[in-house]
């Protein structure tokens, strides 16, 4: 199991100093760590910015072990570590993804949305959204390009928001602002006309770097990053 977290530093950190730095700066995220202690991991530490530093803690499967004379199952063990840790700031690496978008169509009087996963394209009508989130919540993250359809479904799956990587929030970061993702299908050659077309051209967009107007061009963080960057 991989967990990240991203903290701020003004000297240089590395692998052999970040626990010392993350007890002294944030005693929080190093208590997790001190009350799991009896678990062998090792650090990676990358630098993103002029002070600002990804980091990585890695436990072998096997180290969980350790627990199972306080929990029935390694899986129950990693089950209990993760919530722990997300409860004093870090979050499992994501792996994997799933893109998602939706449109009213018909005159703004239905909802039909649409995911992208390993299997392919699936598309719901809003009756189906409750089928469509169970598939949902078995990905880390969930891919979109604007903000707005996360509201179509935050009240049948609550902790979407904490999990997307938004696209557009991410173009902004760099340039001030974000295109639409219709003008960004015709800099693609993409038809967003529907949304199977727009799904993959959301999926392009995770490639850097990003083509926009003008020419620009912006290189993006990977969806994998913590949300907070």
């Amino acid at each position: 199991m991989e967990i990240q977290t991203l903290i701020r530093s003004d000297k240089e950190l590395t692998s052999e100093n970040i626990k010392e730095f993350l007890k002294e700066n944030y005693p929080e995220k190093y208590k997790f760590l001190e009350n799991w202690e009896e678990l062998q991991g090792e650090f990676n530490v990358l630098k993103l910015g002029e002070n600002e530093y990804l980091v990585v803690y890695k436990i072998p499967e096997r180290e969980f072990e350790k627990e199972l004379g306080i929990f029935q199952s390694v899986e129950e063990a990693m089950g209990a570590f993760l919530s722990t840790a997300l409860e004093h700031g870090w979050e499992e690496v994501p792996k994997s993804y799933v893109i998602y978008h939706a449109d009213f169509v018909e005159g703004g009087n239905k909802l039909i949305a649409a995911i992208k996963t390993e299997e392919g394209i699936s598309t719901y009508d809003q009756l189906k959204l409750e089928e469509m989130m169970k598939k949902m919540v078995k990905y880390p993250r969930v891919v979109v390009y604007s903000s707005d359809v996360l509201t179509y479904i935050k009240d049948i799956y609550p902790d979407v928001q904490s999990k997307a990587y938004v696209i557009a929030r991410e173009i902004a970061k760099e340039t001030g602002s974000a295109p639409g993702l219709e003008e960004l299908g015709k800099i693609y050659g993409v038809d967003t006309s529907n949304l199977e077309g727009k799904i993959n051209l959301i999926e392009k967009l995770l490639q850097n770097p990003v083509k926009l107007p003008g020419g620009r061009k912006v290189n993006l963080k990977p969806y994998w990053y913590p949300l907070e960057t």
